[in-house]
C-alpha cells in the first residue's frame, strides 16, 4: 500500500504545471491583445479550447487527479460535479435564447 505522500507531486512536476499553466495564460493574453485578427466564433473556440487545457493542466499537476484505481474516489465527484455545470450551464442558454426568441418574434420589420 502507497503512503499518503506518494500522492503529492514533486518540486519538477509543480514547476512543470506551473509552467504550462503560465505559458496557456500568457498564449490566451497574446491571442487576445496580439494575436491576428480572428473571426469572433474561431476566437472563443481557441479560447474556450485553451481554457480547458487549463483546467486539465491544473486538475492533473496541482490536485493530482488521474485516471489510476486509488484516485478514483477523487475522480467521480470531479466528473459529478462537471455533469452539474454542463447541466446548469446548458440550461441557462437554452431559457436565454428561448426567452429572447419568443420576446423578440414580434419586433420583426
Amino acid at each position: 500500500m502507497k503512503s499518503s505522500a506518494a500522492h503529492h507531486g514533486s518540486l519538477r512536476s509543480y514547476l512543470g504545471g506551473f509552467s504550462a499553466s503560465l505559458l496557456l495564460t500568457l498564449a490566451s493574453f497574446g491571442l487576445v491583445l496580439y494575436g491576428p485578427p480572428l473571426e469572433p466564433s474561431l476566437l472563443f473556440g481557441t479560447l474556450a479550447f485553451l481554457a480547458i487545457l487549463q483546467i486539465i493542466v491544473q486538475i492533473y499537476f496541482f490536485l493530482h487527479v488521474d485516471t489510476s484505481s486509488e484516485q478514483l474516489w477523487h475522480l467521480l465527484p470531479l466528473l459529478y460535479t462537471l455533469l452539474i455545470v454542463i447541466l446548469l450551464v446548458g440550461g441557462t442558454l437554452w431559457i436565454m435564447h428561448n426567452a429572447n426568441l419568443h420576446m423578440m418574434s414580434g419586433m420583426d420589420p
